[in-house]
């Protein structure tokens, strides 16, 4: 048997790479989750419990709370630090959330790396090298 692809109403600009981890959680659990910047947490079913504040032993000491309702979102500025967040379903039944989040593109210099690492990797491979060069038995 297949499932049909869930939807979101949450959209992500059309010339970024995103990814989308959908979130179930059972009722009475807690997950951990990291928000990195420019990322959307998006209720999708039921009420989520958020709690905010310093993570000490992998426990957020809650600072303050919020509650996310099914069509909610919470969205992480661009140029903020990454944010750990507590979910937690209150509920009687299981809630269902997505975290969206733009994949960083690779930088100046590692795209040169790349560039870099394809000519070598296709000079070794042709085997084409001067009798008596660098790299030839005598």
């Amino acid at each position: 048997m297949t499932q049909a692809p869930r939807h979101t109403a949450a959209s992500a600009p059309a010339t970024a790479t995103v990814l989308r981890l959908v979130l179930d959680i059972a009722p009475g659990q807690h997950v951990l989750a990291c928000l990195p910047p420019s990322s959307t947490l998006q209720a999708l079913e039921g009420n989520i419990v958020l709690g905010f504040g310093p993570l000490i032993c992998g426990q957020v000491l809650h600072a303050r709370r919020q509650t996310l309702a099914a069509g909610q979102a919470l969205s992480q500025d661009g140029g903020a630090t990454s944010t750990w967040v507590q979910l937690g379903n209150p509920g009687r039944q299981t809630v269902h959330a997505v975290l969206i989040e733009a994949v960083p593109q690779p930088g100046g210099l590692a795209q040169a790396w790349a560039w870099m690492k394809a000519r070598w990797t296709a000079a070794g491979g042709s085997g084409a090298r001067a009798p008596g060069g660098v790299g030839t038995a005598h």
